[in-house]
């Protein structure tokens, strides 16, 4: 992708300007998510917040493939890797931007009670994506979500798997782990959620937590997608996406983290972002009859520019008061960690799962 740097100067299909900032889901996008009048205060620009690059490249259509890009098959998972000896079971899927290869502290901790599967979801990883749909398809239709979802199903009938945990992360990762057991409640056993997301959500308390879904999917179908993903350009995607230290309190682990989440072509984190905005994963939860672990990550010491703590509106206010009031759900918090809870405390993480599965399978 071509890029504007500061000795370019931007030709009329390129506009370079500076803004504020909600990371992973800038201002001016903000209006197309939230109801009509909604729009809170804190869009407007604040001079206490750090202008971020909000440049667009009207040349750019990041909702379709690439040329030349080498697409996969929807419905098929992009790796699956397979590790451990124990006798139980065990389905690990990472958030958006990760590969499997992400819970391996984690997978060490669990080899003797679990056999473990960790998923990588096509696209990510350096695993090819599905075709994009074709044009006018809504994202509601959650294509790309939908196609993974299979590709789990599809595994559990592969591997014969039955009593199964799924483990899931962040944004996506909730999303499937949640739909998958809600599914097949007959053969998951429980579900973990490690900094679940419910669906997208503003940091500020004066915007709704409920936006009816078909509110959501049209202004992601008419605003979102076509307005400011489709020409989005890498370098803003890159300045305005999650940031190091949202992923690990350690800055060091936080650089490498963001450094696998940036792989990914832009396409590829466009399409299921796109998706994840489009969903509300609350309104499936009627049909969840199995014990979920939902861990929050502590967040303590989080920089967080004034009025735009998104992490915890992720994380937390998302789930409004279905975490509290589902008879299902139980949720705690890890303290010290950030979205990869494990990155900073493994242990801590790995005991809190252990505890809950070891008092879920005493009924």
């Amino acid at each position: 992708m071509t890029m504007t740097t500061s000795t370019q100067r931007p030709d009329a299909s390129r506009r370079r300007r500076k803004g504020t900032i909600r990371a992973g889901l800038p201002t001016l996008a903000l209006a197309f998510l939230v109801p009509a009048g909604a729009v809170p205060s804190g869009a407007q620009a604040n001079p206490d917040r750090v202008p971020r690059i909000l440049e667009q490249d009207s040349t750019l259509n990041n909702l379709v493939d690439p040329p030349g890009y080498e697409t996969g098959r929807l419905g098929k998972l992009g790796r699956v890797r397979t590790s451990g000896y124990g006798p139980g079971s065990m389905i690990l899927i990472p958030g958006l931007g990760f590969g499997g290869d992400v819970f391996e502290p984690l997978t060490e901790r669990w080899s003797e009670r679990f056999t473990l599967h960790a998923v990588t979801l096509p696209g990510f990883g350096g695993t090819p994506a599905p075709p994009s749909p074709p044009s006018g398809t809504s994202f509601g239709e959650q294509t790309w979500t939908d196609g993974a979802l299979t590709g789990l199903e599809r595994l559990m009938e592969r591997e014969g798997l039955d009593d199964v945990v799924v483990v899931g992360h962040w944004l996506t990762g909730t999303q499937l782990a949640l739909r998958l057991a809600a599914a097949h409640p007959d053969r998951v056993s429980a579900v973990v959620l490690l900094a679940g997301s419910a669906r997208w959500t503003s940091p500020d308390p004066s915007v709704p937590v409920e936006i009816p879904l078909e509110n959501r999917v049209a202004r992601v179908d008419r605003g979102l997608a076509p307005k400011w993903f489709r020409t989005v350009t890498r370098e803003t995607w890159d300045d305005n996406n999650f940031l190091p230290q949202d992923y690990a309190a350690n800055p060091v682990l936080g650089l490498r983290h963001w450094r696998e989440a940036a792989r990914p072509p832009l396409h590829v984190w466009v399409r299921y972002l796109c998706e994840f905005f489009a969903q509300d994963v609350t309104l499936d939860l009627d049909g969840l009859e199995v014990p979920t672990l939902l861990l929050h990550p502590g967040l303590e010491g989080a920089y967080v520019e004034p009025g735009a703590n998104y992490l915890g509106a992720y994380t937390r206010r998302s789930w409004g008061r279905v975490a509290e009031d589902h008879p299902m759900i139980r949720a705690r918090t890890i303290p010290d960690t950030r979205v990869i809870l494990w990155a900073d405390r493994p242990d801590a993480v790995a005991e809190a799962v252990k505890a809950f599965l070891d008092e879920s399978s005493q009924g």
